[in-house]
């Protein structure tokens, strides 16, 4: 499974016809490929047609020459478009000399088609004796489809949606979107080229999520799809090589909606604006208006303020107090009773202020670490802050446990120390977006690649982002959520593999989780938030929320107060916590 929806490339032995053609003929090449997926096999089935620019051709990012030498290496046949121009390319040249080195043009593996008769002069003499098919005769075709083993379907298949779509909310994902391949007589078929496609009409409902995907047996699931613009009446139409068309009924999206019952419903309701964040027992909140920080008791009072300096630059939860930190280097250590302790880290000599690059606690004792090396502990209550720590590499990443510390250094080194001796070291990479310990592991969240340390043996393992371009990272205990700039998203646990896989609005980043990972919210670049629950979105507000660590309450605004509801109530109805109808996979 690939984690963006492309269809995996088919296995070296499954291409019955390879098009080798020139650029300027690519619309007789398309026209032949299209011809050609009209036809069955002598098993009945779709052929697999090799076009290098169709969606089962060279796959984006593949090494192009690589791909075709592989694809040539597994096709049964080879059809060669003659023109004029295409004597005059490498990649043609190549194409043809690497089909005479595998014997291709033997036994009628090679199939020329004359596209141009003033080509027939530049027939290279390792193929002259080969005779080519002109498409001046009028049944050229035929002789095609025969001298490939191929023969005209009786019918095509039909796909079908197996549900109808029901009506929905800008930016709520839909239920998976099932899609099957079906002959006339209703017998399963797989659609040629063994992918789905999906649109809109009207195209400015705006559908957004993996509009293509691979078929298993005959099905293709969607399951990210959600759209962008209110619309009256929208249609989703899906289409597949070689099959009719499908089209739903119309339905319609409609705008988000504010939710004044829940009020009415014997909900809490805080007379707070701004960003919730939930403490660790998930009843207590800490609100942020402006830089106004408010604690709020789990009786839903008012105990204790703060005011930053700066925007905030860090969150982090310990056993049940909650910190944050500013761009100043101001830190604001709070517990569930309303007690805050406000403290600004000392600035290196000459600095006007230190920026914290990582916030980590060990039970409720705060550690700060800094951009310029220094790794300060902090306890409500306590005197004095106490410096238990120098890195000359600096601190961008950091993990405690007891005496045992793992600070990630802005040079992309992980160093672990134990009893203020470094026993060990690790090359990373230079940017890392987060380090947290799941059991026995701790994972690291680099811009490039996921980096799991076994603390028992020390072995370190690495492994490519599933996805590029990371905005947003947030670890839990179960599963750690990444996001990139173009909205696609997964969420793996500790082995590594994609326990979901979700669709979002481009440039948003999680900012809060509960259910061990499996329900997170997302701020949009906008300012709106969304609830996200096993891959879905089933809630957009322009205002921000917040899901508490157990999942079982969100903090929701409407822009004047923050009402506190059981994320069912927000959005889809059918939200029940399960496992993700994606298929797992490894980063």
């Amino acid at each position: 499974m690939t984690t963006d929806g492309r269809a995996a490339p088919p296995a070296a032995d499954q291409w019955d016809v390879f098009i080798s053609y020139a650029r300027e003929d690519y619309i007789q090449a398309k026209d032949l490929h299209d011809a050609l997926l009209e036809c069955v096999t002598a098993a009945g089935a779709t052929p697999r047609v090799y076009l290098d620019v169709s969606r089962t051709g060279t796959p984006v990012g593949a090494d192009w020459q690589s791909f075709l030498e592989e694809a040539l290496r597994g096709t049964r046949h080879v059809v060669a478009l003659y023109s004029q121009t295409y004597f005059d390319k490498d990649v043609c040249q190549w194409e043809l000399h690497e089909a005479y080195k595998l014997r291709l043009t033997e036994d009628g593996r090679f199939v020329p088609l004359l596209i141009d008769p003033e080509a027939a002069k530049k027939v290279p003499y390792v193929v002259n004796r080969i005779n080519y098919i002109p498409t001046t005769r009028p049944y050229w075709i035929e002789e095609v489809r025969r001298a490939l083993g191929l023969r005209t379907a009786t019918a095509r298949p039909v796909l079908r949606f197996d549900a109808p779509v029901a009506d929905t909310v800008v930016g709520h994902t839909l239920p998976p979107l099932r899609v099957t391949g079906t002959t006339p007589d209703g017998a399963p078929a797989g659609p040629a080229g063994g992918t789905v496609t999906l649109s809109a009409q009207p195209s400015g409902a705006g559908l957004t999520g993996t509009l293509t995907v691979p078929v298993a047996g005959s099905t293709a699931v969607f399951g990210d799809l959600a759209f962008g613009s209110v619309a009256d009446e929208v249609r989703i139409v899906a289409t597949a090589p070689g099959c009719e068309p499908a089209t739903t009924a119309p339905f319609q999206v409609r705008a988000p909606e504010e939710r004044p019952t829940l009020e009415s419903a014997g909900r809490p309701v805080l007379a707070a604006r701004g960003l919730p964040v939930f403490f660790p027992d998930g009843r207590s909140l800490a609100v942020l208006d402006g830089r106004i920080l408010t604690v709020h008791t789990a009786e839903h009072r008012a105990a204790g303020t703060a005011e930053l300096r700066e925007r905030p630059r860090l969150w982090a939860r310990g056993q049940s107090h909650l910190a944050v930190a500013d761009w100043s280097g101001q830190v604001v250590l709070a517990a569930p009773d309303g007690t805050i302790r406000v403290w600004d880290v000392p600035a290196p000599e000459g600095a006007r202020f230190n920026v914290p690059g990582a916030l980590a606690f060990d039970g409720d004792v705060l550690y700060v670490g800094t951009w310029a090396g220094t790794v300060w502990s902090l306890r409500l209550g306590e005197a004095r802050p106490q410096q238990i720590g120098a890195y000359p590499a600096g601190v961008q990443v950091l993990a405690v446990d007891g005496e045992r510390f793992l600070v990630g250094g802005l040079d992309g080194q992980l160093l672990l120390t134990e009893a203020g001796r470094t026993t060990a070291r690790y090359d990373l990479e230079s940017v890392l977006l987060s380090l947290g310990r799941v059991g026995e592991f701790v994972l690291a969240v680099g811009e490039q690649r996921v980096h799991r340390l076994d603390l028992a043996d020390r072995q370190l393992l690495q492994v490519t982002q599933p996805v590029t371009t990371v905005t947003g990272v947030l670890p839990d205990e179960e599963l750690t959520a990444i996001v990139d700039a173009e909205g696609q998203g997964v969420s793996f646990d500790v082995e590594l593999a994609v326990r979901v896989g979700f669709r979002t609005v481009p440039g948003a980043r999680p900012v809060a989780s509960g259910l061990h990972g499996r329900l997170l919210a997302l701020e949009y670049p906008d300012g709106s938030h969304a609830l996200v629950r096993d891959g879905r979105t089933t809630y957009v507000s322009p205002h921000p929320l917040a899901v508490s660590p157990d999942g079982r309450r969100v903090a929701a605004s409407d822009g004047r107060r923050l009402l506190i509801v059981p994320p069912e109530e927000l959005g889809d109805g059918d939200t029940a916590p399960g496992t993700s109808p994606g298929e797992e996979s490894r980063p």
